[in-house]
C-alpha cells in the first residue's frame, strides 16, 4: 500500500506540474498582452527562441516537485553559506531568465512595428521603410530539434535595416475573428511591404505540408503570399 501511494503521489504531482506549467503560460501570454499590445494592434508574436524556453519551467518544476517531495524523508541539510550562496545565484539566474523570456514580444500595428526585448523593453519602435527584406516560405521534411520547428510550418522573416530579423509567424498572439488569423494579417502586410518596393524572397517549395494540418481558408492566404513578387 505504501509503494501504490507513493506512485499516486508521482501521479497527481506530474499532472499538477503539467497544469501549472499551462497556467504559468497562459499568465505569462495575458500579461504580455496587457503591458506590450496597444489597442490598435493588428498582430503581436511572442518571439523564437524565446517562446520555447517557457518548456524549461516544466523541466524545473519537476525536480522541484520531487525535492521536496523527497525532503521529508531525508535528514536535514545544515545550511552552510555555500548552499546559500548557490539558492540565491539560481534564484537570480532565473529572475534574469524569465526578464528575457517574458520581453520578448514584437507588435504590429497600421503604423510601425514595435520590438520589445530585455535590452529595449519599452520597445524599439521601426517605421515600414525601415524593413530591408523579406524571406518566407514553408519548412520542409527534415530533422527539427524538439520544440523549435515542424515540418511544414510557414514563416514570414522581416529584416530590418540595423540588421535585426523576426519572424512575424511564430507562437501570434491569439485573435477573435477568422480574419484576424495571422494569416490574413500577414497577407495584408504582405501586400503592402511588397507595394513598397521592398526586396522579397519566396517559394512555393514545401507549401503542400501546410495542408497537412491547415484549412483551405488559410493555405490559401499562405499560397498567396508565397506567389507575390
Amino acid at each position: 500500500m505504501k509503494i501504490a501511494g507513493r506512485v499516486l503521489v508521482y501521479i497527481l504531482g506530474s499532472l499538477l506540474v503539467l497544469i501549472l506549467s499551462f497556467c504559468i503560460f497562459i499568465l505569462i501570454g495575458f500579461l504580455q498582452y496587457s503591458l506590450f499590445v496597444p489597442d490598435d494592434y493588428v498582430l503581436w508574436v511572442f518571439k523564437y527562441p524565446y517562446s520555447r524556453f517557457i518548456i524549461v519551467i516544466v523541466f524545473y518544476l519537476f525536480p522541484v516537485f520531487f525535492y521536496f517531495f523527497f525532503k521529508k524523508n531525508r535528514g536535514k541539510a545544515p545550511a552552510t553559506k555555500k548552499r546559500k550562496n548557490l539558492w540565491t545565484g539560481f534564484i537570480i539566474f532565473n529572475m534574469i531568465g524569465f526578464y528575457i523570456i517574458f520581453t520578448s514580444v514584437t507588435v504590429v500595428t497600421e503604423e510601425k512595428i514595435i520590438d520589445h526585448s530585455f535590452l529595449h523593453p519599452q520597445g524599439k519602435k521601426y517605421d515600414f521603410d525601415d524593413v530591408l527584406k523579406i524571406d518566407t516560405g514553408v519548412r520542409g521534411d527534415r530533422y527539427y530539434f524538439p520544440f523549435t520547428h515542424n515540418k511544414g510550418d510557414f514563416y514570414y522573416k522581416i529584416e530590418f535595416m540595423d540588421g535585426k530579423i523576426i519572424d512575424l509567424n511564430d507562437e501570434s498572439g491569439g485573435y477573435d475573428e477568422e480574419e484576424e488569423h495571422p494569416t490574413f494579417v500577414l497577407n495584408k502586410l504582405d501586400e503592402r511591404l511588397v507595394k513598397m518596393g521592398i526586396t522579397k524572397e519566396s517559394s512555393m517549395e514545401n507549401f503542400d505540408y501546410t495542408m497537412e494540418s491547415l484549412d483551405r481558408m488559410y493555405t490559401d492566404q499562405i499560397k498567396s503570399i508565397l506567389e507575390r513578387k
